[in-house]
């Protein structure tokens, strides 16, 4: 996982302030807005979160075969996310975010394959029943995601500790989780004792932790905590990362 420096813009996304703790989370005010603008920044948002799950699932899945994964899910985000009455949808139907946006990708190719069919004739051969869920694929999908959700956890707790000042508390976190770095190592660095960059680490790893379980909120619509731990878990067994 590469270091990244901020891709949010601290205007549009709120990852300065405290991490919400109820329903009313960055994403349902854009859906719940419903204009234009409001929309681009949805899928702007989640564009980041899921291209590159979504191509891993096109590239192992039989989706393979009815385009390349970059332009079914480049023509799936220009159709669907950002949508306001596919969002709308999502947040109705109690369904985990990733859950939501893989059927609808599958749907999407369905729907590609059939156009084919009624418009060229030799194309039948890719009936849509061929793409029933492949579990390989789908495992590779929820992989990938857990990867990029961390990864957008990691970003916002960077940006979060920078505008605290703390950003060695962030860099210590990252080395010592992502490259191994142990604490000596880092606080001959730092310069510092090593009592002082266990204490930095445990300060970034709270904020990385509620950044994570802020972006679950979001991807399941619900602050239960009792969904919200069962979620962590299956991002801790997905990435062997602890947050």
């Amino acid at each position: 996982m590469t270091r990244a420096v901020g891709e949010y813009d601290p205007n549009a996304v709120d990852v300065l302030s405290n991490f919400p703790t109820t329903h009313a989370t960055w994403l349902a005010t854009r859906i719940d807005d419903g204009g234009v603008d409001a929309m681009r920044e949805a899928r702007v948002h989640l564009m980041e979160r899921y291209r590159s799950p979504l191509l891993v699932y096109a590239a192992t899945s039989r989706c393979r075969s009815v385009d390349e994964p970059s332009e079914l899910v480049h023509d799936f985000f220009a159709a669907k996310v950002g949508d306001a009455q596919f969002l709308a949808q999502w947040q109705a139907s109690a369904k985990p975010l990733r859950q939501w946006i893989l059927n609808g990708f599958i749907f999407h190719v369905r729907g590609v394959v059939r156009d084919r069919v009624r418009d060229a004739m030799h194309l039948a051969r890719h009936d849509a029943r061929h793409l029933e869920s492949s579990t390989d694929a789908e495992d590779m999908f929820e992989r990938a995601w857990a990867f990029a959700l961390v990864e957008s956890a990691c970003r916002k707790a960077q940006l979060l500790l920078a505008h605290e000042g703390r950003a060695r508390a962030y860099d210590c976190f990252h080395r010592h989780f992502f490259d191994g770095r142990e604490y000596a190592q880092l606080a001959t660095e730092h310069g510092v004792d090593a009592s002082v960059i266990a204490a930095d680490i445990r300060h970034a790893m709270r904020r990385t932790r509620a950044a994570t379980e802020s972006i679950l909120r979001e991807e399941l619509g619900s602050a239960d905590p009792h969904l919200i731990a069962a979620e962590l878990e299956r991002i801790r067994a997905l990435t062997g990362r602890r947050l």
